[in-house]
């Protein structure tokens, strides 16, 4: 469509108390010209500066357009005046990290997505759009979702636009110790300018490892901007994977301040299991510290953790303690008492619960029902063998003990009987 100068005169005085008509003239307009005319002037980067002035500026009508944001921001104004204030409301280019698990155990493998919206770098001969992300301790990139292991610093990943096809372009790992992924997507932003505005994604993935703890988390940044020695630098968007330990104070009935050797645990994400003994969880590690095994299959593997005789080497208060689990549901079952000492013949439910807040730290833990406030499981053990009602092996022991001393004494008494006819 054309328009002489007193008929664009005439359409914008017919929108002059329509504020939403004129914005889409603006938008419609900005889209139309904006391939075939020069600018009259550039601000070049504003960065975090929220003013910029124009200036010998010849009367007449001026469409004023903000790129390098998420969408086409126009505003269309008539400098009839000295002074022309024009507000555009663009916004800044960002990613969202987001991770497909709320908690994780050691060994299991987290999914990242990237978040992001295609900027508008018209008028741009050059724009820098770069992704990095900085794994904490207690996480590894990996390939796939399998848990493949990543080796080099040539890592793929995957980039897609909503409802598009998706490609795999290559990132670079840090070389020092691979915790550090950059992914530039400068050529790939330019080359997919028809989509601007739209939303896209990167799909990669990370192992968790032996080191991973409660404050689990790890954060991506974006480095964007037409300079290339002047880029803007976004605000980290963490993504937050706790881990949790089990903590355990084995000791002596009625003296608290004990610390009880020898115990002998294993633990089971089912009762069902639990009680029967089978999928224990495997374990690495010995001296009352122990961590979830990485890899849970395989022969030879570890299950028992057994507990010490001091509440300092593990840690303050306690005993016993396994590094690495998720939250949720557990059973603890002690399968050998220390010598000397009756053992706990039912199953302990174990729940451990995230924290709604934004401080990790204030997870909670339960013991069947009751929240331990330190987030350590008392578990007591009486001197003595397991006696008779307590559901153990000592009920049998004793009523074949009985049914033998009957069946003595009612022998003795024939005999007797007999001796005497």
């Amino acid at each position: 469509m054309r328009y002489t100068s007193d008929e664009l005169y005439n359409k914008l005085t017919s929108y002059k108390d329509n504020p939403t008509a004129i914005q889409k003239f603006a938008d419609d307009f900005t889209a139309a010209l904006k391939e075939k005319i020069a600018e009259t002037k550039s601000s070049g980067k504003l960065g975090q500066v929220s003013e910029y002035k124009f200036t010998d500026l010849d009367y007449g009508y001026y469409l004023v357009y903000q790129t390098g944001t998420k969408e086409l921001q126009s505003s269309l104004v008539t400098v009839d005046e000295l002074e022309k204030t024009v507000n555009l409301k663009g916004e800044a280019p960002s990613i969202e990290k987001t991770a497909d698990k709320e908690t994780v155990e050691i060994g299991q493998v987290v999914t990242y997505t990237i978040k992001g919206i295609i900027p508008d770098t018209t008028g741009y001969d050059s724009y820098v759009y770069k992704i990095k992300d900085t794994l904490s301790n207690g996480l590894d990139f990996v390939k796939n979702a399998q848990g493949e292991a990543q080796v080099g610093t040539d890592y793929v990943v995957s980039v897609q636009i909503k409802d598009g096809a998706a490609i795999t372009p290559t990132a670079t790992l840090s070389e020092d110790n691979n915790r550090t992924m950059t992914l530039d997507l400068s050529d790939w932003i330019k080359a997919n300018q028809a989509s601007k505005g739209q939303e896209f994604t990167v799909t990669y993935y990370a192992k968790v490892n032996a080191n991973a703890v409660v404050t689990e988390k790890n954060s991506a940044s974006l480095e964007y901007g037409n300079d290339q020695s002047n880029t803007t630098t976004t605000k980290p968007s963490e993504a937050k994977t706790p881990t949790y330990p089990l903590q355990i104070h084995k000791s002596i009935k009625d003296n608290k301040d004990s610390y009880l050797a020898g115990a002998i645990f294993r633990l089971y994400k089912t009762e069902q299991d639990a009680k029967a003994n089978t999928n224990p969880i495997a374990v690495t590690g010995s001296n009352g510290s122990y961590t979830v095994d990485l890899v849970q299959a395989g022969d030879n593997k570890q299950y028992d953790m057994e507990s010490i005789g001091d509440g300092t080497t593990v840690s303050k208060g306690m005993n016993l303690k396994l590094n690495g689990l998720a939250a949720g549901d557990y059973w603890l079952v002690e399968t050998k008492a220390p010598d000397g000492y009756s053992g706990i013949t039912a199953p302990i439910k174990i729940t451990i619960i995230k924290s709604n807040d934004t401080d990790e730290g204030k997870w909670t833990i339960k013991k069947d029902t009751v929240v331990e406030g330190d987030k350590i499981i008392d578990i007591e053990n009486s001197a003595g063998t397991i006696l008779p009602g307590t559901g153990g092996m000592g009920t049998i022991l004793f009523t074949v003990v009985g049914v033998a001393l009957i069946l003595v004494v009612a022998a003795s008494f024939v005999i007797s009987r007999r001796k005497r006819a």
